[in-house]
């Protein structure tokens, strides 16, 4: 409940931003980053592609992403919100040192969630 203010993983260029429509289940729930209304943003960081997923859920019914294809971006800007909050995934290359763990409380633009290498 409180993702509100989704911020950019990493400094890079976008090179794909998508929206796909979808249900509005709880976001907690394991399916709902691939059955819920969500958009994805793909950063290319230095040759390696990282992406970012807002996902709605009961709640929070409305996604809004900020970046275009081929802006420029830098880590801790915002990208977008999504209403009353949700859920964000972050997906890094297997090669990334991971800093944190399940249950952990991280603050957009402040916690260091991975090292990439």
């Amino acid at each position: 409940m409180d993702v509100h203010v989704n911020r950019v993983p990493v400094s890079g260029r976008v090179t794909r931003v998508t929206l796909s429509p979808g249900r509005f289940l709880p976001a907690y729930r394991h399916d709902a980053g691939s059955v819920n209304e969500r958009s994805e943003i793909w950063i290319d960081h230095h040759g390696q592609p990282i992406v970012t997923r807002q996902i709605v859920g009961v709640l929070a019914r409305r996604v809004v992403c900020r970046l275009t294809t081929g802006d420029d971006v830098r880590a801790g800007q915002r990208l977008g919100i999504m209403k009353f909050g949700s859920r964000m995934d972050v997906f890094v290359p297997m090669s990334a040192e991971i800093r944190t763990q399940v249950g952990d409380l991280v603050r957009g633009g402040e916690s260091v969630i991975a090292v990439l290498h």
